[in-house]
């Protein structure tokens, strides 16, 4: 396969690939109506549903703040006198007193009683409250002091509300008499009240509690735009299996590959196709939200329009955002489905990667989460959240961060670039896949039973170098239930848990040479070797490599302080809570522990088990045998972006995915595991070093 040099030539192979495809895939009926028509029958009604389960809940929570009639059974030497005078006072004008008449009871059925035929009325249910007044309850009252009022329930309550109500309106009574009070005592009544808030044109009376819908649009929004999301990388799940595993099972691979085009060719030509597909699918779910969403406006009790500029402004921002968001998803079901050796390979292999779209994209739901940091950068969370901000600013939702339309402008081409730059390292891993023949092709690894351990190899193959990363994430997130509260057994469990065990048990089941993956080397010796001068080759090699480890060290620390400087300057001093906890947490730690112990916590141990995941395991993975140079740079970066993403506090992955480059960068060129480990001991020592220059 002779890849052309022409661009346009190149490009034009590009296009006849994704127009062969695009047209394979109209033609399976089915599919098609699955992928584009199905959400326009399927969102009318799930929105029909939650629409009237959101009314429901509405008409619910206003008919349970309704008054209600109670009875109360009143036992007393004041008993008819204190009925007669809570009637009068329920019957006056309203007064602006605390719980308002639209809390009271709406009548009371008063019973007199003495005290010992009162619990008779409470125990056969008859009444609500029985109110046993004290002897000179009334008289008290017209004192300067506190008397106490004893209420009995019957057990269950008859009625849950009639308490609250009951509560409102003896409150209101107190608030009365308190008023009273200030005036015998010859003060104004201003001096209960230092502070009265109007608000002019409100209405500041009682009456039914309305929930205007635009006060849950910033809310339903969100669930629904995850939703969104879904369905757009489900739209690129059937033309992706059958854009490379399709072409598997039906033996027109290889037709494929020996086309006068190169890889990056077939590679972008499948893509082109896939995205078609992708952004028709979002093209018809969008249409099915909006169409849908202005129907379901009609079943909700009360809504009001926002203005015009507004919500286009909201539906742009949203519609480019998610653009990005399926370019992304297009990426990423090729990988997978290159990858996959079969159709149901495949269809195994990406739906956890949709349950995991699905995770990410519902990060951006949590509390706290905010379009003006580091979070659009991530995928899918990223697109979510720019896109909620933009229709939480158009419906003027005071808790959006955002003030002006003018400040979407950063974050939306924040997430367009992520997108755009984890698309590309995507595509350019496909194609190196695409060139494997023991990727592309049904290897060693498929003979053999269930329990059958896989044949012996130099190296692991991409599946199983992400199999031990995504046993570690799901072991991390696992065990935070049972990891210890203090960092000083935290720190080697979580590392044992997420790192060693998963590391240990894939060595002991993929047979690799150990030194190879690992690299296991002294720096330099096969390219020093070539050049060492004189006789003393073997000097000059430990040497050499001793220069290699101390200058990884400086890199590191260096790392540490640039990075830290540039947090600072664009974070400031305020950065998330967790940030702040990890923070608090590890000053601890280097206060109360010794140095040595502290220093092993926290750079020596993750840095030699975290070297040999990512930098040995991981990276091995991804250069493959034979590793060729664009192979070797999809291999640092992806090794460097799984290894941010593993860290999962986001304020620190950019800082995290530098240092990753720079880990890969020194095992390429050393050759060798020593140097990585050094410099990410040193990058790991710099809080612990600053911290005892400053203390």
């Amino acid at each position: 396969m002779q890849p052309p040099h022409d661009t346009s030539r190149r490009l034009r192979a590009s296009l006849s690939i994704a127009k062969r495809d695009l047209l394979e895939f109209i033609r399976d009926r089915r599919t098609l109506f699955i992928t584009l028509l199905l959400p326009m029958v399927t969102y009318p009604i799930v929105a029909l549903a939650s629409a009237i389960g959101v009314r429901t809940a509405l008409v619910d929570q206003e008919t349970r703040r309704l008054p209600v009639p109670i009875a109360v059974v009143v036992s007393g030497a004041d008993s008819q006198e204190f009925a007669s005078g809570i009637e009068d006072f329920r019957h006056r004008p309203a007064r602006d007193q605390q719980g308002g008449q639209s809390a009271w009871p709406a009548e009371i059925d008063w019973k007199i009683a003495t005290l010992e035929t009162a619990p008779h009325f409470l125990d056969s249910r008859e009444v609500d409250l029985w109110v046993d007044l004290p002897d000179g309850f009334l008289a008290a009252l017209k004192q300067q002091g506190t008397v106490s009022l004893r209420v009995h329930l019957p057990a269950p309550p008859l009625r849950p509300r009639a308490r609250q109500q009951f509560v409102a309106l003896m409150r209101s009574l107190a608030e009365e008499v308190r008023q009273n009070r200030v005036i015998e005592a010859g003060l104004p009544l201003s001096i209960l009240e230092p502070i009265r808030l109007l608000f002019p044109g409100q209405s500041s009376g009682g009456g039914a509690v309305v929930v205007p819908t635009e006060s849950l649009v910033p809310q339903v929004s969100g669930a629904v735009l995850v939703l969104l999301a879904v369905l757009t990388m489900t739209g690129a799940f059937y033309p992706a299996i059958d854009a490379i595993a399709g072409e598997k099972e039906r033996g027109t691979i290889e037709t494929l590959l020996i086309a006068p085009c190169g890889a990056n060719d077939i590679v972008r030509g499948k893509f082109l196709a896939i995205y078609a597909v992708t952004l028709a699918t979002l093209a018809a779910n969008v249409i099915s939200i909006v169409l849908t969403a202005v129907v379901m406006l009609q079943f909700l009790p009360v809504h009001s329009a926002a203005p015009f500029g507004n919500v286009l402004l909201a539906a742009g921002v949203t519609i480019v955002a998610f653009c990005g968001l399926a370019s992304l998803a297009s990426a990423t079901c090729l990988a997978v489905t290159t990858a996959s050796r079969s159709v149901k390979e495949a269809q195994n292999t990406l739906t956890p990667v949709i349950l995991l779209v699905s995770a990410l994209a519902g990060v951006s739901l949590m509390p706290g989460m905010r379009s003006d940091g580091l979070l659009t950068a991530v995928p899918f969370a990223g697109q979510v959240v720019v896109a909620r901000s933009a229709i939480a600013l158009s419906q003027g939702d005071s808790s959006v961060q955002l003030q002006t339309a003018g400040e979407l402008v950063w974050p939306l081409l924040m997430t367009l670039l992520s997108s755009g730059c984890l698309s590309w390292l995507l595509l350019r891993g496909t194609a190196v896949m695409l060139t494997d023949e023991e990727i592309l092709f049904r290897g060693p690894d498929a003979a053999g039973g269930f329990m059958s351990r896989p044949a012996r190899r130099r190296v692991p193959s991409v599946i199983q170098g992400l199999i031990a990363v995504g046993i570690g994430l799901a072991a991390m997130w696992y065990s935070q239930g049972i990891s210890p509260a203090a960092l000083v057994w935290a720190i080697p469990f979580q590392q044992a848990s997420a790192v060693l065990l998963p590391l240990v048990a894939m060595v002991a089941w993929q047979r690799v040479e150990v030194r190879q993956t690992f690299a296991l080397f002294w720096p330099g010796r096969v390219a020093w070797s070539a050049f060492a001068l004189g006789s003393n080759t073997k000097a000059s090699e430990w040497w050499y490599g001793v220069g290699c480890v101390a200058g990884a060290a400086l890199v590191g620390a260096a790392l540490f302080v640039g990075g830290a400087n540039a947090l600072l300057a664009v974070k400031g001093t305020h950065v998330s809570p967790e940030m702040q906890d990890l923070s608090s947490q590890l000053h601890l730690l280097l206060k109360t522990s010794p140095w040595w112990l502290a220093w092993g916590l926290i750079a020596v141990l993750p840095a030699v088990c975290e070297e040999l995941l990512f930098r040995g395991w991981l990276q091995s993975a991804f250069l493959g045998k034979r590793p060729s140079r664009q192979r070797m740079i999809v291999a640092v970066v992806a090794q460097a972006a799984v290894f941010a993403l593993f860290h999962l506090i986001p304020e620190r992955m950019p800082q995290i995915f530098v240092l990753g480059l720079v880990l890969g960068w020194l095992v390429l060129t050393t050759r060798s595991l020593l140097p990585a480990i050094a410099c990410h001991l040193a990058h790991n020592s710099m809080p612990l070093l600053l911290f005892k220059m400053i203390d």
